[in-house]
C-alpha cells in the first residue's frame, strides 16, 4: 500500500511541475493561458485529425440556429 501511495505521489509531483512550467510560460496569467488553449483547440479542430466532444453549453449549429443572428 505504501508503494502505491509513493507512486501516486510521484505522479502528483510530475503534474504539479508541468503545471508550474506551463503557468510560467504564460507569465502566470490564466487569461493568457486560456487564450492559448482556445487558439490551439481551433487549430486542432481545423486539422481534422482529432474528434472533440461538445460541452453541454455548446450546441451544434443547425441551419435554423445559424440564421437567427442570436435572436430567440
Amino acid at each position: 500500500m505504501e508503494q502505491k501511495f509513493q507512486e501516486i505521489s510521484e505522479v502528483v509531483k510530475e503534474v504539479r511541475r508541468i503545471r508550474h512550467e506551463l503557468s510560467a510560460e504564460f507569465g502566470h496569467d490564466p487569461h493568457k493561458f486560456g487564450e492559448y488553449c482556445r487558439e490551439l483547440e481551433k487549430e486542432l479542430r481545423k486539422s481534422g485529425k482529432y474528434k472533440f466532444a461538445e460541452s453541454p453549453q455548446q450546441k451544434p449549429e443547425t441551419s435554423e440556429s445559424s440564421n437567427n443572428d442570436g435572436v430567440d
